[in-house]
């Protein structure tokens, strides 16, 4: 069977919503690879194919190693931007684990429907365009106000995640660690209250 240019022979729609999510997350354990269908053999077939690495980074209490899964910045990122439409990528850096519990949690409560409507904070600005145009659209002068004086001066801190529910609303996923303290909290809800999402903040 003829391997397709990004390497593998076929490509399904749950290949496509593991590295949607993958590409909006950052970072991925092989436990949510599995609650997305991904079998062991697949996995192999997209680290044989260069799409993903192994990154191996220890605990927050540096008493274990823990294993989880990235975009390949070359072949990975183009397979995304090819079969998946996606151009903004969230970047690592140092927060590894932070991310691969980003997509544990949607992995966990989200359906299928709700992964594929995933907006990552990289991916936000054309959301709060439309938020702008629905305030006005609705008359809400003093929200759209609200919004464009915290654009303005840069006083917007995004969420990890945007995504729509099943039932049509649009809500927000902010995981947070023992580091968070209570000004960016507080940043993140007033952030989601102005653009007028429900967050879900998950401490890890």
């Amino acid at each position: 069977m003829a391997k397709k240019k990004n390497g593998l022979s076929h490509v399904y729609p749950k290949d496509k919503r593991a590295f949607s999510l993958l590409s909006k997350s950052g970072s991925m354990s092989k436990d949510t690879l599995h609650k997305l269908e991904i079998t062991d053999n697949r996995i192999k077939s997209y680290k044989q194919a260069g799409l993903i690495k192994e990154v191996s980074v220890p605990d927050r209490h540096g008493n274990s190693i823990r294993t989880f899964y990235e975009l390949t910045d070359k072949k990975g990122k183009a397979f995304c931007r090819q079969e998946c439409g996606i151009k903004q990528f969230i970047s690592n850096g140092n927060a590894s684990i932070h991310n691969s519990k980003v997509s544990e949690y949607l992995a966990d409560n989200l359906s299928k429907k709700e992964l594929d409507s995933v907006i990552s904070e990289r991916e936000l600005h054309p959301f709060i365009e439309s938020r702008l145009q629905g305030y006005l659209d609705k008359q809400e002068h003093d929200h759209y106000q609200e919004l464009v004086d915290a654009l303005k001066n840069n006083q917007l801190s995004m969420p990890d995640v945007i995504y729509q529910t099943d039932q049509g609303t649009y809500e927000a996923i902010e995981v947070v660690t023992d580091n968070y303290r209570n000004e960016e909290i507080e940043s993140k809800a007033m952030t989601c209250e102005l653009l007028s999402l429900e967050v879900t903040f998950v401490h890890t």
